[in-house]
């Protein structure tokens, strides 16, 4: 599956204004910088499941346009581009729900907290990205700090449903909350244009604020010391990934233009801004944190492996392996020290994992049961403290959920068929499913994007698998999204796609 946006993830070699949406890797054992103080409680992974297998639940398809997220409750908040559109997604357990737009036709879903609203970005009727906060019950509330000021974009919120980002068309860093509204948390000669990026419960917001137009810099603000420039080490460039419960700053740092990549840096009150280390490699990276302080991000090295990096305060760097190839990275991290991410395999292809410190680095393909044998995990993005897993796959975003012998509908894969056709000429698509309750499926809809379409003339099954096959042939060039809805005797209604190039003859 293809990932067409970011939300602010460095790419290994300098630090990116994507802060969020890197693809990085792992492979043997290391340690590095301790930080001097105790440690954090996290666990450290001996506790996560060894063999756990799971079902798997179709999400949407599409190309991944933000990296998921998913809370304790097994929420999941999401955005996809498909048929030219980018929407946002709230999963709620049960049902996936399109959450809308400010009246435009782009939405971004940028962060999700533990009671299910979401913070992002979303193109109002004019056609102006401006920052709001969604949740179920109250549907999508514009944020934006003032209708004058140009642009807002809503980066994060914590569990007490407070909100960053930046607005204006120079930035401006805010807060907002449902009591409080926007505040603005002002600039300084040091702070010309900064944005705020992520926080945690208790109110710190750390950001970047951009220099001569280019280069950013990381600072924290609290209400008690307004914006301060946190890079004590110097870097030309330093940017935030994630907020410790106890304040604690997690992110990336370039030390020089010489120095040739991201340096990893956690920075507490207590101890100003420490460098990570690289562990054997040439540079590295953080992707996520626990508030805890169970840091995964990547290593990467001169010959250009990667390799998926664990950090803690006890146990420092180390290594996490791969799947017998080149390159692996971690992408989340939970409480239980288990982590996700995706690393190659033999072949060279991409597969996702979960590792703990027992059980080491799985391939999640071998784990899920019941899916059709043209299903591939690729990249696992996300894991909550119950072990429940987004990850993107040929079938478009999943969700896996450990299997404790509950029923989960059907799982459907990847809609196969060729990715370009001549106009006039047949095009066979084909699409697999397996029913996972064995409850059955009542059909199968075919749409070809070109407004025709139609049900399925028949649905065969072998060892266990159903599959449906159609026909249909375009009569102008373009491109198409062509898609199958796959409908269960339930009445849920799972959907995967694929766009089809169609050319002159």
């Amino acid at each position: 599956m293809l990932i067409a946006r970011g939300n602010d993830v460095p790419t290994g070699n300098s630090i990116s204004r994507l802060p969020r949406l890197v693809l990085l890797l792992a492979a043997m054992w290391t340690s590095a910088t301790v930080l001097a103080q105790s440690s954090s409680g996290e666990a450290d992974g001996r506790h996560g499941a060894q063999r756990t297998s799971y079902r798997l639940i179709n999400l949407g398809p599409g190309t991944i346009a933000t990296y998921p997220d998913i809370n304790a409750a097994g929420q999941v908040a999401f955005s996809m581009v498909n048929g030219g559109r980018t929407s946002a997604f709230f999963h709620d357990g049960a049902t996936v729900k399109n959450i809308g737009s400010l009246g435009g036709g782009i939405t971004y879903a940028n962060d999700l907290n533990e009671a299910g609203q979401i913070a992002g970005t979303s193109l109002n009727e004019h056609g102006v990205e401006n920052a709001f906060v969604w949740s179920a019950g109250g549907g999508m509330l514009d944020i934006r700090a003032e209708p004058g000021r140009g642009r807002s974009y809503g980066w994060a919120i914590n569990n007490r449903g407070v909100v960053t980002g930046s607005f204006g068309d120079s930035a401006r860093p805010f807060r907002w909350s449902i009591g409080s509204g926007v505040e603005d948390l002002g600039v300084t000669p040091a702070f010309q244009q900064p944005s705020g990026r992520v926080l945690n419960d208790a109110g710190l917001i750390a950001g970047v604020t951009t220099i001569d137009d280019e280069f950013t810099r990381v600072f924290a603000w609290t209400r008690g010391s307004g914006l301060v420039d946190i890079d004590t080490l110097g870097s030309v460039e330093s940017s935030p990934v994630a907020v410790g419960a106890g304040g604690e700053v997690a992110g990336n740092r370039l030390a020089s233009w010489d120095d040739g990549g991201d340096r990893p840096f956690l920075w507490t009150r207590a101890t100003g801004m420490v460098d990570l280390g690289i562990g054997r490699g040439t540079t590295a990276w953080v992707n996520a944190m626990t508030p805890g302080l169970h840091i995964a991000g990547g290593i990467g090295f001169a010959d250009g492996r990667q390799r998926a990096m664990s950090w803690t305060p006890r146990g420092g760097m180390r290594e996490l392996g791969t799947l017998g190839g080149r390159t692996s990275v971690a992408r989340g991290v939970n409480a239980k020290g288990q982590i996700v991410g995706f690393a190659e395999d033999k072949a060279g292809a991409m597969r996702a994992f979960v590792w703990s410190a027992v059980g080491g680095m799985l391939d999640l393909n071998r784990l899920v049961r019941r899916v059709p044998p043209t299903l591939v995990l690729e990249h696992a993005m996300a894991i909550n403290d119950r072990g429940e897993i987004v990850a993107s796959s040929n079938a478009g975003l999943v969700l896996l959920r450990p299997d404790r012998g509950h029923e989960s509908g059907h799982t459907v894969g990847p809609l196969v068929a060729p990715r370009t056709v001549e106009v006039g000429a047949p095009l066979q698509a084909s699409v697999s499913f397996v029913d996972g309750d064995r409850v059955g499926t009542r059909g199968v809809d075919w749409s070809w994007g070109d407004g025709s379409g139609g049900a399925a003339r028949r649905i065969d099954e072998r060892s266990g698998v159903a599959s449906a096959r159609a026909t249909h042939s375009f009569s102008a060039p373009g491109i198409y999204t062509v898609a199958a809805t796959v409908v269960g005797r339930d009445g849920r209604r799972t959907v995967v796609s694929q766009e089809v190039e169609v050319t002159a003859p």
